[in-house]
């Protein structure tokens, strides 16, 4: 489940744009609902087949 890194809200997201691919993760970037702050959230599996998943914050546009 996929969790704000700023407010912690888990639900659905605006997505901002189409998923893409970095290395073995698949990127996709998201705005909340509540905070309206945007972020990006990656998910994956490295060689060994462990899943990976993390958040970046990123920095709101002008």
């Amino acid at each position: 489940m996929v969790k704000c890194p700023y407010c912690g809200y888990e639900g659905e997201f605006k997505e901002l744009r189409s998923p893409w691919k970095f290395n073995f993760y698949t990127v996709r970037r998201f705005e909340c609902p509540r905070c309206h702050n945007p972020f990006q959230y990656y998910e994956g599996r490295t060689k060994n087949k462990e899943r990976v998943e993390f958040t970046i914050r990123m920095k709101r546009s002008s």
